[in-house]
Parts: C-alpha cells; structure tokens; sequence
C-alpha cells in the first residue's frame, strides 16, 4: 500500500466533492489504480472463496483501513448527514460488503433497489471487459430519482412499486422520463451516492467476460431501526 502522503493526496479534495454530492445526488472519487488492486482482489476473492456476496473480510477491511476512509471520509460524511438529513445515529452505522459476480452469472442482473443507508460507495477492485459489445456488469443508476422516505411505512410502498423496472426493457422506459447513468468503472474510480433516493442495479456479467467482477460496497448510516427492510435483508443474507 501507498505512504502516508500518498493516502493524504487521494483525498485532498474531498470537500469540494462531496459539495458536488449534496447538489447532484452522485459523484466520482480518485482512481484507486495507483494501489495494488491485483492483489487486493486476489486476497479478497480468496476469502469470498464461491460467495457472491461476503460481510467485511479481513482483506477487504485490510484495504479500507489502508486507504484511511475512516480518517478521511467518514467523518464528513457523518456531517453531511446531520447537517442535511437529520441523522441523529452513531459513525459506526455502517455495513460493508464485498460483490463478486463471476461470468456468465444470470442471477446478478437488473435488481434495481433503493438503499437502506443514505450513503453508498462502490469501490471498484476487478473489473472485466467484455468481448464482442457484451455487458460486464455496469451500474445503472438514476441519482435522486425519489426524495427522501420521511417514514418506513412510505419507504416500503416505494420500494415496492419500484422493483417493477427490475428488468432491462422496465429500465429503458424509465430512462424516458429521469435522468440515468451508467458507469463501467474502467477508470477504477470509486462512485458515491445518496443510496436512499438513487435506484440502481447492474447489467449482467456475460460469460464472455475477461475475469470476474469484483467491487467493495459501503453503506454509511441506516436512519430506520434494526427492524426496517433493509436490516432484516441484511440479516437474512448474512445467515
């Protein structure tokens, strides 16, 4: 991993993106390509062994003590959220989890979904390319597409009329009428987004991919009880 000063570089600027957060709901970080993502994702996929989907490894939380997120990001974060959206939690409110989705996977595709935290990052670690036009897991996301559920009730009533544009046609018809981004993460910088009010899901990874596709995501800050949607989702997956 990089020296202390190169860690303070990555995020010499954080301030002034996180503005560009706040104003349009998502924004991009530094490349990670100046770390050792081979074997970063090596130790990681390791540990995941066949999981798709594995809660905070040693690697993974390795790799995020390393880059300080804690120390840089985290905090800010947690303003953020006090300052605009009443969070009145702890700065340990956080879940991460690794995804890896290996070619040709038919499970992992078009879950479009609403977070339970309000801020989500994915940190890109392997990403594959694609032969002949083919999709390689790209994120699909339409940033701010709902404001904020101002209570759990209305939160499930949107998240259930929403997983109606679960499927690849659903999606293009949505993008008719908000605004939608994809991102193939081939610069390997990281994105963050407000996770409650940003639908999104991935394009599948097709069996025709160069590797796996791997990528870190962390959620900061889960405003509803242990009991909401998300919490009990999350429970059931890490069973």
């Amino acid at each position: 991993m990089k020296n202390k000063n190169t860690i303070e570089n990555y995020w010499h600027d954080i301030d002034s993106r996180l503005e560009k957060l706040i104003e349009d709901g998502a924004v991009k970080l530094p490349s990670l390509k100046q770390f050792d993502l081979e074997q970063i994702a090596n130790d990681i996929s390791n540990e995941m062994g066949p999981l798709t989907f594995k809660e905070l490894s040693s690697s993974h939380k390795r790799f995020l003590d390393n880059i300080e997120i804690d120390k840089y990001l985290t905090p800010k974060l947690l303003d953020l959220a006090q300052k605009f959206f009443n969070y009145k939690g702890k700065l340990s409110n956080q879940y991460h989890i690794a995804r890896k989705v290996e070619p040709g996977n038919s499970k992992e595709m078009y879950r479009a979904h609403f977070d339970s935290h309000l801020f989500t990052i994915v940190l890109p670690i392997k990403i594959p390319t694609s032969i002949e036009k083919g999709t390689a897991g790209e994120l699909i996301y339409f940033p701010n597409i709902r404001s904020l559920p101002n209570n759990e009730i209305f939160n499930f009533i949107e998240k259930v009329y929403y997983k109606k544009f679960s499927s690849k046609k659903s999606l293009e018809k949505l993008a008719k009428y908000h605004q939608k981004k994809t991102d193939n993460f081939l610069d390997y910088q990281p994105l963050l987004f407000l996770g409650k009010t940003s639908l999104h899901t991935n394009h599948p990874v097709l069996g025709g991919c160069s590797s796996y596709r791997l990528t870190l995501l962390a959620h900061f800050f889960d405003d509803t009880s242990a009991y909401s949607i998300g919490g009990l989702l999350r429970l059931a997956r890490n069973r």
